[in-house]
């Protein structure tokens, strides 16, 4: 494995395109939480660190970790996780989120700007450590994400849906 090797780190999000790995976030220490984007080309065995452009309506997705990151057809979805708002790693305000960015990724290798999307319905209440899959429906191929349970200061066992589509929850 060479090029620029990602720190370790532990409640990342991470997906799989093709031969092409992307990891997202994630705690490098107690308190310290990241918002780095890394790719690993497993054909080659290879890191490289991407940086997507801004979005047109914010900033780009805080450090967090327990987020949940999943990929739809050249897009990935990054929902909630849990940042700190404490400027100081030692003293860990934790802050539950709900927010959806979209990710385009490039064919091939790299990565377009983040989006943040304007969504109608009902969101999900803020959370971290949910699981998240993406269900396509056979006859009309059509997706949605899908988030179950979480914490946010408690264990949560509700589940969610977001067509893809419509971005309606």
């Amino acid at each position: 494995v060479r090029g620029d090797i990602p720190p370790g780190c532990a409640a990342y999000g991470f997906v799989c395109d093709g031969t092409r790995l992307l990891v997202f976030g994630g705690m490098v220490e107690y308190g310290k939480y990241s918002n780095d984007l890394y790719e690993l080309q497993a054909s080659r065995w290879e890191w490289k660190r991407l940086k997507a452009k801004m979005p047109k309506n914010g900033s780009t997705p805080c450090p967090r970790l327990g987020h949940s990151f999943s990929l739809v057809g050249n897009k990935c979805y990054l929902f909630g996780g849990l940042a700190n708002d404490s400027e100081d790693p030692k003293n860990n305000i934790p802050r539950y989120l709900n927010d959806l960015y979209i990710l385009e990724l490039r064919p091939g290798s790299g990565v377009g700007s983040w989006d943040i999307p304007i969504t109608y319905g009902v969101l999900p209440p803020p959370r971290e450590s949910h699981t998240a899959v993406v269900y396509t429906e056979k006859d009309n191929k059509k997706s949605k994400l899908v988030i179950y349970g979480g914490m946010s200061g408690c264990r949560l066992g509700d589940l969610w849906t977001l067509d893809i589509d419509s971005l309606t929850w």
